[in-house]
């Protein structure tokens, strides 16, 4: 990543550690902010409730490649892969190419005409395609006249970059995108190592392959035990346990576990069926699966002291 050294003393300001010598900070001081900024980002997603947006398509400009690692992160969290443009005209470029659902836009680039340009650019796309496009606005500034004027030039939302901003973005795009009806499952961030699906619909093979695509992009970010909530669940077909085999499988591929909340008569059944009740664990609750997984993880830590004692 090529920062300045002004990002550089602001990213080790977001990671609260000792700030350094630029001449002598390595990649290694780098990686270790990186990782306390992530970790920081965790602490305000987990507990927020987050519906499927797979299928969204987000655009970032920002002219700051600490500012894009940040928002990159926050939205992989969630299953969505950005698209990133660095200033207003490649933005303005990839906006001819792409109908998107949400711009997040960086008021300065680096003056506040830039920002503004760039809404302004947005709005005139949705006049022209029909497909309204939500513009979120984040910046650093608590200037009142700017902030409105960003409203006036038809921001559907502005976060002013402090503490919780990352829960403020995923709370407005989890509500603006809602669809009570169209949701097949909601995602829910336990902690750093575990990520809680509620079911809703579980139909279709198309439910499947988004499931298994937000798995993956789960266990990607770092995030490898998975548990799936089937209190919503009402009726399921036995030939479509195969789902809970790949979710199994792909769980256990990465060193993690996969374990069922809430199972209903019908999943039980199913799984048993196709020999699947004795492999993967039950639970009654979340709270009884994070101290199954936990359980496991401390046994598996003192598995290895032992072997590296030997």
């Amino acid at each position: 990543m090529n920062i300045s050294e002004e990002q550089i003393n602001k990213l080790f300001e977001l990671a609260s550690m000792d700030k350094k010598e630029v001449s002598k900070i390595t990649d290694k001081d780098i990686s270790e902010a990186l990782i306390k900024i992530e970790r920081k980002i965790y602490s305000f997603t987990s507990g927020i409730k987050i519906d499927s947006m797979e299928d969204k398509r987000i655009l970032i400009a920002d002219d700051l490649e600490l500012s894009i690692y940040q928002l990159s992160t926050v939205l992989k969290k969630i299953g969505i892969m950005p698209n990133v443009t660095r200033n207003k005209e490649e933005a303005k470029c990839e906006l001819q190419k792409v109908h998107f659902d949400c711009v997040i836009v960086d008021l300065f680039m680096p003056d506040s005409s830039d920002g503004l340009e760039l809404i302004e650019e947005v709005v005139k796309r949705r006049n022209e395609t029909g497909h309204y496009c939500k513009i979120i606005v984040i910046s650093g500034t608590d200037e009142a006249e700017l902030i409105d004027e960003c409203y006036e030039k038809g921001a559907d939302f502005y976060i002013q970059k402090d503490k919780d901003w990352h829960a403020k973005l995923l709370k407005y795009l989890s509500t603006s995108f809602q669809k009570d009806n169209s949701i097949a499952f909601s995602r829910y961030i336990i902690n750093n190592n575990i990520v809680s699906y509620v079911l809703k619909k579980l139909g279709s093979p198309k439910i499947f392959d988004l499931i298994v695509k937000n798995i993956n992009s789960s266990i990607f970010s770092g995030i490898k035990n998975v548990l799936f909530d089937l209190k919503e669940i009402t009726s399921f077909e036995p030939d479509n346990a195969y789902i809970f085999a790949d979710v199994y499988k792909l769980c256990m591929e990465n060193g993690g576990k996969f374990i069922i909340i809430n199972t209903p008569p019908c999943v039980k059944e199913a799984l048993s069926f196709a020999y699947l009740d004795d492999m993967i664990p039950y639970a009654a609750s979340i709270e009884e699966a994070v101290h199954i997984i936990n359980n496991s993880d401390n046994i598996d830590n003192n598995q290895e002291e032992t072997i590296q004692l030997n």
